[in-house]
């Protein structure tokens, strides 16, 4: 199986060795697709329902539209903990960016009931990552949910980039090594540092280890369709240095009253045994500069990130 966790390091009275054991089972591709069919059957009835009811359901209000590893599932986890905010069906419907010639009734029907949100005057909640880089997705979502509030979690892209490597060569998806995928992507060049690039009506979705951190690129398509006063851009670094306060501070975005968010652990928290290799992490950081330089100019700020040398841990969500 190809399993991280050596037998040496394996003792069945150790409740974490037990863990990492069955994360390892959980991410094996043969797990998948043994798994798939029995998750299949057990939602037909619940999707039948759903679907069955969709005229009488809400659409999200509020989207986390990304970045990937960035924090998003936290972010999510604890949002839909307050009593005026309703999670879908499931986290990530990636509607507009996976199933987006589906129609609009099914991904109505992924949400809750609309008399169960108006009795409380909540709001619908939705997460999912793939939509910031994928301009056709920002597109679609803005017709269909034009007066919805949009939440961007941004993340060192560097170490984003990494975390994003790390997850997919986990569950047996990357075979190649990271500094190797890196510089395939550098010489690719698809997205200079331009502004404008996303803007194109044929734009490609930036979905590669480096290209998913251009986040200026991204976040000028999503300023263009929505206002300003309806995105809100956070440092990733700030939801994991206090959870509570990053939420609360949606909650006022959203309108909603402070709620007393008690964190209990770090969703997706990566557990990763391979370190970044300094200098490619370095090439990176230097490759990233002029978007760096494109943000700040775009949104008047600068992020925690900027600056840096180089990654100092693989350690990342």
């Amino acid at each position: 199986m190809g399993n991280n966790l050596k037998l040496a390091e394996f003792d069945p009275q150790n409740d974490r060795s037990l863990r990492m054991l069955w994360r390892e089972v959980k991410r094996h591709p043969a797990y998948r697709v043994l798994k798939s069919p029995g998750d299949f059957l057990i939602g037909l009835a619940p999707r039948a329902w759903r679907l069955a009811t969709q005229t009488f359901r809400q659409l999200p209000t509020t989207v986390i539209v990304g970045a990937q590893k960035a924090g998003t599932t936290q972010l999510y986890a604890y949002l839909v903990k307050h009593p005026r905010c309703f999670e879908a069906a499931n986290k990530e419907v990636s509607y507009f960016s996976k199933h987006a010639q589906r129609s609009v009734a099914w991904y109505r029907s992924r949400f809750p009931l609309s008399y169960q949100v108006n009795r409380k005057r909540g709001h619908v909640m939705e997460a999912s990552p793939s939509y910031l880089p994928t301009p056709s997705a920002l597109r679609q979502m803005q017709q269909v949910l034009p007066k919805a509030r949009m939440v961007a979690l941004l993340r060192d892209p560097v170490s984003r980039a990494f975390s994003h490597y790390q997850h997919r060569k986990t569950r047996h998806l990357e075979s190649r090594g990271f500094a190797e995928c890196v510089e395939e992507e550098l010489r690719a060049n698809e997205f200079p540092p331009e502004l404008g690039v996303c803007l194109d009506p044929n734009a490609a979705p930036m979905l590669g280890y480096v290209a998913r951190g251009y986040y200026a690129l991204q976040l000028e398509l999503l300023l263009k369709l929505y206002p300003r006063v309806r995105v809100l851009i956070m440092d990733s670094s700030s939801l994991f240095k206090d959870t509570a306060a990053a939420c609360n501070r949606v909650f006022d975005y959203m309108g909603l009253e402070s709620f007393d968010v008690e964190p209990t652990k770090i969703f997706n928290r990566g557990d990763y045994r391979e370190v970044i290799d300094p200098a490619v992490a370095e090439r990176l950081r230097e490759h990233y500069r002029p978007y760096d330089a494109l943000l700040c100019d775009l949104l008047g700020q600068e992020f925690g990130w900027m600056g840096q040398v180089a990654v100092p841990t693989s350690q990342a969500a």
